[in-house]
């Protein structure tokens, strides 16, 4: 007999107890009444457990058919928990997922790394579902799909949370990748086209502005790149350009833009931010790199040799839009190519007569360091309040043999293209040390000698120790200088920035932020690192007489070093009333041809004996 019927016979005992007492006469006894009352909810509940038994076997039947489903389906469907790891899956969808987690390896753009279910989860819990196209940054694969994710909080299957149901569409995107490509790049070389390059020309002249405002264009036309029939080599055109292209590609530094501008010209994009002043400097510069690397390339042609022509245009001087650039950028290619040989020109001809100066001038500059042709001048910085001499800034003049005395901003611009300024600094350094020595023996120093640091020279690895070893050789100590340092020096990270100004700081050092005003030197720059004082820039103090607003900002500037407690250093004063209202605004520490130019070290102690002489001399 089954578990029922044996529950069902248990509970009619009592009844059968209770109807006989009753026709006895007798009262029921409670006890019976009891029993007959628990086996009825014993019969309840066992119907009650009989129903959820057979609940729990339709649900796993469910189930099991959706796992059968999903195993038998071709399409792309995965079950999810709340978090996004992977309950079910087709058999297509788990053999390319690999159990990774389909949530954290979904991206909008894989290759900006941008990642997608951060933006999906707030529309899933507000709107339960959402649709779009995103990348699977899979193992083994990177697949674009169309996906539908919906949220569920269904009782029958608890633990699931999500279900993804995704259409393959990797095919279409990189069909319509290949379309744009064919649009936009060369097909064979893959370079950027001149529809391309002329929309990045574009963007290039939006983005100047009055800290970067130039961007320029190299073009280079090749005089046979192009033959009807392959060459003796064995080269056809297609090989020519290709090996053109690659050749130009691995010349080019990342940062400028390399395209195909037509069948037998390439053209290089000079962005903004390495246009820096003058600009003729470096599009030089990268010219003759370029025609460097052509005549190293293996380009053999049938009727003559092989060269190149670079025209190069800039804005805003050459054309006011990219195709007005591009079109002087033309003309100035064919103008270099009527020389017959690998040559440049700029599309400006006082340009072009610069380019040729640079030459020269480079030359004689690498001659010159040979020679020791450079010698370091010294100028005063006076205290207003004492009426006396504090300190010197050392600057460099090069003695050419065939132009004379040459100031500094005649050839330091050079010098930082070429990586001589490395080589001039420390020549700068040695020598102040040298007459440091000097001035401690015959008890002539005054104050410290303040050095004007590169950017390339503070990022040489060895700066620090090579300052530390000169020291040494020369039996100085650090405290005798000041380090002006360039502000472009403080756009670098902070964390290494500031472990470098500490080695030099302990080392003893007197740092210094040159410039200081006319850049992008920050509040938090001056609070963290161990600067002990700052220098005004001179763009402020030129016309502070005459504009209100240079007046303006540059006492705030002062006021603002007091505050932090640093001193405060004006250069470049040329008349009284520069000076007045500098000592005015709070600024002690003075420098310029009012007082003093630059004079050799041979003059310092007849200039010392007359330093009472000099402020007075200036102010009447």
């Amino acid at each position: 007999m089954p578990l029922s019927g044996w529950l069902c016979f248990v509970a009619l005992l009592p009844a059968f107890s209770v109807r006989a007492a009753i026709a006895d006469g007798l009262p029921a006894p409670p006890v019976t009444l009891l029993l007959t009352f628990m086996a009825g909810f014993a019969v309840a509940g066992t119907a009650g457990w009989w129903r959820l038994q057979q609940q729990r076997a339709r649900q796993k039947s469910q189930q099991k058919f959706l796992r059968q489903l999903l195993t038998d389906t071709s399409a792309l469907v995965a079950v999810l928990d709340q978090d996004c790891q992977l309950l079910v899956a087709s058999n297509v969808l788990e053999k390319i997922a690999q159990r990774q987690n389909l949530c954290h390896c979904m991206y909008f753009d894989p290759v900006a790394k941008q990642k997608a279910w951060q933006d999906i989860q707030p529309v899933l819990d507000q709107q339960r579902s959402w649709q779009g196209e995103v990348w699977w940054q899979l193992k083994n694969d990177l697949l674009a799909v169309n996906l539908t994710i919906t949220q569920s909080n269904n009782s029958a299957w608890p633990a699931a949370r999500y279900l993804l149901v995704a259409q393959d569409i990797t095919e279409r995107k990189r069909a319509d990748q290949q379309q744009l490509n064919n649009l936009t790049r060369d097909p064979l070389t893959s370079l950027p086209n001149r529809i391309m390059l002329e929309e990045q020309l574009a963007a290039y002249i939006a983005c100047c502005t009055t800290l970067y405002p130039a961007t320029a264009l190299l073009l280079v036309k090749f005089n046979q790149l192009l033959s009807a029939e392959p060459t003796a080599a064995g080269q056809s055109s297609a090989r020519q350009i290709a090996e053109a292209a690659e050749g130009l590609r691995h010349a080019i530094a990342p940062q400028f833009t390399v395209g195909r501008y037509s069948s037998d010209s390439f053209a290089i994009l000079v962005p903004p931010h390495l246009c820096t002043a003058p600009v003729e400097l470096p599009l030089n510069q990268l010219a003759h790199q370029i025609l460097l690397q052509i005549s190293q390339f293996n380009i053999i042609s049938s009727t003559s040799q092989v060269y190149a022509s670079i025209g190069i245009s800039r804005f805003p001087e050459d054309g006011a839009d990219a195709t007005a650039i591009m079109h002087s950028a033309e003309r100035a290619a064919q103008q270099a190519a009527r020389s017959g040989t690998s040559q440049f020109c700029f599309a400006d001809s006082k340009l072009q007569q610069h380019a040729t100066e640079y030459l020269t001038l480079q030359a004689e500059l690498s001659k010159s360091l040979n020679h020791e042709d450079f010698i370091v001048y010294y100028q005063p910085q006076l205290s207003i309040s004492s009426n006396r001499v504090v300190g010197y800034e050392a600057l460099l003049r090069w003695h050419n043999p065939k132009r004379g005395i040459m100031q500094p901003q005649s050839f330091l611009a050079l010098a930082e293209q070429n990586g001589m300024i490395v080589t001039l600094d420390r020549l700068v350094f040695r020598q102040s040390c040298q007459q440091i020595n000097h001035w401690l023996q015959t008890n002539q120093l005054r104050g410290r000698i303040g050095l004007n640091i590169s950017v390339q020279h503070f990022q040489q690895t060895n700066f620090v120790d090579y300052l530390s070893n000169c020291l040494s050789e020369y039996k100085v100590a650090a405290d005798h200088f000041t380090l002006e340092l360039d502000e472009r020096i403080f756009q670098q990270p902070v964390a290494g920035l500031q472990s470098r100004l500490n080695a030099l700081s302990d080392a003893g050092f007197h740092l210094l932020m040159d410039n200081f005003g006319d850049g992008v030197s920050s509040l938090t720059s001056l609070r963290q690192l161990p600067l002990h004082g700052v220098k005004i820039a001179r763009s402020l103090i030129n016309q502070m007489e005459q504009k209100e607003q240079q007046r303006n900002i540059t006492a705030s500037l002062i006021r603002l070093a007091g505050y932090l407690q640093l001193e405060v250093t004006a250069s470049g004063i040329d008349n009284e009333m520069q000076a007045y209202l500098l000592h005015v605004m709070g600024c002690d520490k003075l420098q310029g041809n009012l007082f003093s130019k630059a004079v050799p070290a041979s003059e310092i102690p007849a200039l010392l004996a007359k330093e009472n002489k000099l402020i007075k001399k200036a102010a009447s």
